[in-house]
C-alpha cells in the first residue's frame, strides 16, 4: 500500500473555485490512502461542498472558522495531529496536471529531506520563484523596487536544493512536521514557509524543489496592492530577518562566501 497523505488547503472566500485543486489532489491520490481538509477561513458559503464528488466529499474534512486565522494557525490544526505518512501544504488557486505524489514520497523518503515541491509555473506557462535563496532586505528592494533578477531555477535542472520553499505548495513528512512543531504562528501571514524551510535546515534537513515535476499557480502579488498584505510582509520580514534561523543561515552562507 502506497504512504497515505493528509493534505490542507485553506479558502480565503475562494469559495467554489477551490473545488478544483479539492477535485486535482483527490484524483491524484484516489489509489493512496490519504485525507483532505478544507478550512473555510472567511465565512464563506459551503453550499459549493455538496456539489463535490461522493468519493471526495467522503475523504474531506470541512473546518469553519468563526474568524480568520493566520496562515500558519490554519494549517498546524489541520496537520499537526495527523496520523498520515506525509503531508502536504496546498494553496487553493493550484491546479495539478500530472501525476507528482509517488515522486515526492521518493525523495522524502531520504532522511535527510525535509521538505520538497515541484516547480511552479503560471496558467501562461511563466516560470514562478517557488523555491528560492535567502531573501535578504538588498535582495528584496532590488525585487520590488529595482526590478531585480527572474526565477532562480527552471525545468529540466533535477531536484535542485534551495534554502526555502514558498507556501503554495510545502510537502513534508508528517515526522519532521512534528519535529518542527509546524508553522510558527506568529506570523500571521508571509514569511512563515521561510521561517519553516530554515528551521528544518539548523535541524539537518534539505529543502528539495523538484524542476521535473509542475504544477500551475497564479501569482496574485497583493502585497504592494493591498495596504493588509503590505503591513503582514512587514511585520513577519522584521519578525523573520530578527530571528535565530535567520541570523544562523545567514551566518553560514556568508561564511562560506568569505
Amino acid at each position: 500500500m502506497s504512504p497515505s497523505w493528509s493534505v490542507s488547503v485553506v479558502s480565503h472566500g475562494h469559495g467554489a473555485g477551490v473545488a478544483r485543486v479539492l477535485c486535482d489532489l483527490h484524483a491524484q491520490l484516489q489509489t493512496t490512502p490519504h485525507e483532505l481538509t478544507l478550512t473555510l477561513n472567511a465565512g464563506e458559503d459551503p453550499g459549493f461542498i455538496a456539489d463535490l464528488p461522493s468519493t471526495l466529499r467522503s475523504r474531506l474534512r470541512v473546518v469553519r472558522n468563526t474568524r480568520p486565522r493566520g496562515f500558519g494557525a490554519n494549517h498546524n490544526a489541520a496537520l499537526l495531529g495527523s496520523d498520515a505518512a506525509f503531508v502536504l501544504v496546498a494553496d487553493p488557486d493550484l491546479r495539478i496536471h500530472q501525476a507528482i505524489f509517488d515522486p515526492l514520497a521518493n525523495v522524502l523518503s531520504n532522511p535527510r529531506c525535509g521538505m520538497a515541491s515541484p516547480i511552479a509555473m503560471d496558467e501562461r506557462g511563466r516560470i514562478e520563484d517557488n523555491g528560492r535563496s535567502l531573501v535578504t532586505p538588498t535582495q528584496l528592494v532590488r525585487r520590488h523596487l529595482l526590478g531585480g533578477r527572474g526565477p532562480e531555477h527552471g525545468p529540466g535542472q533535477g531536484n535542485v536544493e534551495v534554502t526555502w520553499i514558498a507556501g503554495l505548495f510545502i510537502a513534508m513528512r508528517a515526522e519532521v512536521f512534528r519535529q518542527l512543531r509546524g508553522f510558527d504562528e506568529r506570523y500571521y501571514m508571509y514569511c512563515e514557509d521561510v521561517d519553516l524551510c530554515l528551521r528544518a535546515r539548523a535541524a539537518g534537513y534539505s529543502s528539495l524543489l523538484m524542476t521535473d515535476l509542475r504544477i500551475e499557480h497564479p501569482a496574485r502579488r497583493r502585497t504592494l496592492r493591498r495596504m493588509d498584505h503590505f503591513s503582514w510582509h512587514v511585520a513577519s520580514l522584521s519578525r523573520l530577518w530578527r530571528s535565530p534561523a535567520y541570523r544562523a543561515c545567514y551566518r553560514h552562507a556568508h561564511d562560506k562566501t568569505d
